[in-house]
């Protein structure tokens, strides 16, 4: 979306790293890369497609129906009919991406996923990633939006599992190992946390 992300890392990375921002609408991609073009930033990469399980045409949701701008809630629609709020856009699976930019999975160290619901796409895609190169994953997931697509909540988590990751919930002291009905439980209460750190265990 607006680089917050991209730029913290590439800073975090250094000159001899590399950022790879992915952002599905191309309004928003257009921008995200002029402003890395502004900020000097040579060691980002910006790739204005959408990520999920399969090569293939998606509707995303950039307006609402009375034409309100989702501003940080855009999102995949598969029910969505033609509209001026609605795009066709490309999505890609993040290994067959990744391979075809020439990155190894075992220099990925991390990937932060905010996908307003299609997080089980997203994992689907990149299995290979998962297994071979085992990044620590900051993954937003908020039961509302993930029900859109006919998940759950508890479904990335079990996803997770089978690859070996643990989930934790990150504060100021650090991260604490949680499971899906310790996260939905502060979710539905006091909401203090709606992203969760899977870190692989060894």
């Amino acid at each position: 979306h607006s680089g917050n992300w991209t730029v913290n890392l590439a800073g975090r990375v250094g000159a001899q790293g590399t950022v790879v921002a992915y952002e599905a609408l191309p309004h928003y991609g257009r921008s995200l890369a002029m402003s890395l073009k502004l900020l000097r930033i040579k060691n980002a990469l910006v790739r204005t497609v959408a990520v999920g399980d399969s090569r293939r045409m998606m509707s995303l949701r950039w307006r609402s129906d009375d034409n309100q701008l989702l501003t940080g809630r855009t999102h995949i629609d598969p029910a969505a009919k033609t509209s001026p709020g609605v795009v066709e856009i490309q999505m890609v699976p993040l290994d067959e991406d990744l391979r075809a930019l020439g990155i190894e999975f075992h220099d990925i160290a991390f990937m932060k996923i905010d996908v307003e619901g299609a997080e089980l796409e997203v994992l689907k895609g990149a299995s290979d990633l998962l297994s071979i190169g085992r990044p620590a994953v900051y993954l937003e997931t908020e039961p509302e939006w993930i029900e859109r697509m006919g998940h759950s909540v508890e479904d990335v988590f079990e996803h997770m599992a089978g690859f070996g990751y643990q989930p934790h919930l990150v504060s100021e002291s650090g991260p604490t190992l949680t499971t899906a009905d310790e996260y939905l439980r502060q979710y539905a209460s006091t909401r203090q946390y709606n992203n969760v750190l899977f870190l692989a265990s060894k």
